[in-house]
């Protein structure tokens, strides 16, 4: 089933090459990229968010391990201070005892006694201190190289602890970038849910226009029960609804009376205004 695969994506490539030339590798790879960045998209934020924790958490232990080294190689270095601190000692002891057998050659004394009570000729004094002298020049030189190897270390160490407290510094770095990712993404969940419950509101929204459109009813109901005695001679409670004592028939001589006076007030303002126009 590989096999067939591979010889698939393989007349793919080859068909590719044949109908766009060079340009199938860009092509091909902006369609993988296409391809990469839907799939990304299509994982949710909060699962990416883990995954960056987890990611996160494996720099623990790389960091407990960078400790650990830091920790054993400063032994060795004191170790190898302790060490040349013993060798500068040895030195010291090699001179003053190289001093004294050169002091002896010097005097023209023909015996030297040592320490054990022993008499050594002078020739024999010079070559134990020709002898001392070659063995402190390799300890010399010995001293050389573990000062170097010192001072390689101890750089080595500054060097060691300047990443470790980068990569501290970066470690808490991350972990306050996936903590503000974190409350973004639940801000963005905040958002989303406010924005659901705008829908709960367009249906408080229809309920608040019904009621209203019920109040309109009733509210018009009510009007025509207030207008309804007018019209239907029931009898006056309130005192706004007493009806007036006046006859008809003087109230119609009144109007009719004053609308004819009126009348003729405005036709002699018209004649009047005909004079002066024919003067």
């Amino acid at each position: 089933m590989c096999k067939k695969v591979t010889l698939g994506v393989l007349g793919l490539v080859v068909i590719g090459g044949l109908l766009f030339g060079a340009k199938v590798i860009p092509y091909a790879q902006t369609a993988y990229q296409k391809v990469k960045d839907s799939a990304q998209e299509s994982v949710p934020v909060s699962f990416q968010i883990d995954a960056a924790k987890s990611q996160l958490a494996k720099i623990g232990p790389e960091i407990k391990n960078m400790v650990h080294q830091i920790a054993k190689e400063k032994v060795q270095i004191k170790r190898l201070v302790a060490d040349l601190k013993q060798h500068d000692q040895m030195l010291e002891k090699s001179y003053n005892q190289m001093m004294t057998l050169r002091e002896h050659v010097q005097s023209g004394e023909q015996v030297y006694v040592a320490t054990n009570n022993k008499a050594y000729s002078t020739s024999r004094v010079e070559e134990d201190l020709r002898h001392r002298f070659s063995l402190y020049q390799t300890a010399e030189k010995t001293k050389e190289k573990k000062v170097e190897i010192l001072t390689i270390r101890e750089t080595s160490l500054k060097t060691a602890l300047a990443k470790l407290d980068e990569a501290k510094a970066q470690q808490r770095e991350l972990e306050v970038q996936i903590e503000n990712l974190i409350a973004r993404n639940r801000m963005n969940d905040v958002i989303a849910t406010a924005s659901q419950i705008n829908i709960d509101n367009s249906q408080l929204a229809k309920t608040r226009e019904m009621l209203d459109d019920i109040d309109a009813l009733i509210s018009a109901k009510e009007e025509v029960l207030n207008i309804a005695p007018q019209y239907y001679g029931q009898i006056p409670v309130g005192e706004e609804s007493i009806q007036s004592d006046t006859n008809i028939l003087d109230e119609m001589d009144a109007y009719f009376d004053n609308k004819k006076a009126e009348d003729s007030d405005q036709s002699e303002i018209n004649d009047d205004d005909l004079v002066f126009s024919n003067n």
